[in-house]
């Protein structure tokens, strides 16, 4: 036990030297533990009391404004996670994503068959912006696919493919990801939202 608060308050003492010397803005209390990857760090911005765990890819490629990925207060970020950005990937205050998932507003085109250039190394010049609100959960293994835009207080099911934007106080399931519930101010309480009518 003491030999785990020794190593946690050893990996703050570092984070909070390398990284507000790397990154744009790095917070009060904020932690990474053993990232695999972190690039252009002068593009990301981490909030206060973020705790992001070993794994992680941070990464800015192309970077189209001076704060690429932003991360608001009190943010965790679980084990295996990929967060990579082009022009915007706004993770709010609040947040929960769990282990293993995959956040990106990167598009590779595949179109043009003629294209020596492989495509994993092409990249569509759109703005396909991602954004998860406030106080929201990403359940484990989940993937946010580029454009989508999450709302407040949502629930990602484990395992989920979020290729369209899902509105606030939501749960969404499902390859690819469909709102199973929505929370009723009307009536105070969750309902199940008919399948028929599901268009996120």
């Amino acid at each position: 036990m003491l030999l785990n608060r020794v190593k946690s308050l050893f990996n703050l003492a570092v984070s909070q030297v390398l990284y507000k010397l790397s990154m744009k803005s790095f917070g009060t209390r904020s932690r990474i533990i053993s990232p695999m990857l972190i690039v252009n760090p002068k593009n990301i911005v981490i909030g206060n009391n973020v705790l992001i765990r070993n794994g992680i890819r941070l990464e800015v490629v192309d970077p189209q404004k001076d704060t690429v990925i932003a991360i608001g207060n009190n943010v965790n970020i679980e084990q295996n996670c990929h967060i990579i950005g082009r022009v915007s990937v706004t993770i709010e205050n609040n947040v929960t994503i769990t282990g293993n998932c995959s956040i990106v507003d990167v598009i590779h085109p595949y179109e043009d068959i003629h294209d020596v250039t492989k495509i994993g190394n092409r990249i569509a010049d759109v703005d396909a912006s991602v954004s998860i609100g406030e106080g929201s959960f990403i359940g484990y293994g989940a993937h946010i696919a580029p454009g989508v835009s999450i709302g407040k207080h949502c629930v990602v099911g484990a395992g989920s493919v979020v290729t369209k934007s899902i509105p606030d106080y939501s749960v969404a399931s499902g390859v690819p990801a469909k709102v199973t519930k929505r929370y009723s101010f009307d009536e105070q309480k969750w309902v199940t939202v008919n399948s028929n009518m599901n268009n996120i």
